[in-house]
């Protein structure tokens, strides 16, 4: 495994796993104990700071690859999926406005934005696949 992609297992991976403590911890801290005011905010903030985390470990994936091939496809497969979340995100905030879908929780963005870097990625990949360019 190259360096590069080792450090960002070594970021993602710690990060993900916060993020899974930390969420089930506020969900339950705040079902058990209904907190309100600093509290409930602190609770409702400790989930989003691993992803934080996950987005910065992202961002020197980019930044420390030293292919420049490789680090230009993963450019190119971030701005498919922030072209896809939001197309998405404006379309769905249209129907939500007329009352024709219900509301969704921003929060899903990330999620919704991970799954076009997958799109993004596989897209690429068949592209140059199809094209005779193997990387």
């Amino acid at each position: 495994m190259r360096q590069a992609n080792r450090r960002y297992l070594n970021r993602f991976i710690p990060s993900m796993t916060c993020y899974a403590v930390f969420l089930l911890g506020s969900n339950m801290l705040e079902a058990a104990y209904a907190p309100t005011g600093a509290p409930l905010i602190a609770l409702a903030i400790l989930p989003a700071l691993p992803i934080i985390a996950v987005i910065w470990a992202m961002g020197m994936a980019i930044v420390e690859q030293p292919d420049e091939y490789v680090r230009a496809k993963l450019i190119h497969a971030m701005l498919i999926a922030t072209a896809l979340m939001l197309s998405v995100m404006t379309v769905w905030s249209f129907l939500e406005d007329t009352g024709a879908v219900p509301h969704k929780p921003v929060h899903l963005a990330f999620p919704l934005w991970c799954a076009g870097l997958l799109v993004g990625q596989v897209w690429l990949w068949a592209r140059d696949r199809i094209a005779g360019r193997e990387a």
